[in-house]
């Protein structure tokens, strides 16, 4: 999963940030690439947590009787 980004959009970014924070372009556009990536990554991650739960509910019921589960008897 990559998002799509319009590269003009991104370039008034990086310039922006460069002039904001008096960073040389070449720095803002690496911090800003590397933030995308990061929060790319944790919406992969995000995207998985739902199906991680329900394995671990189902490792669980498999495991100990519902009723142990249910009202924390296990």
């Amino acid at each position: 999963m990559s998002i799509e980004i319009e590269p003009r959009a991104i370039e008034h970014n990086i310039g922006a940030l460069a002039k904001q924070f008096a960073l040389p372009p070449a720095a803002a556009q690496t911090l800003l690439w590397t933030e995308i990536r990061r929060l790319e990554h944790a919406a992969r991650i995000l995207d998985f947590i739902p199906l991680l739960a329900l394995k671990h509910v189902k490792e669980r019921l498999r495991e100990r009787p519902l009723s142990d589960v249910v009202f924390g008897l296990a």
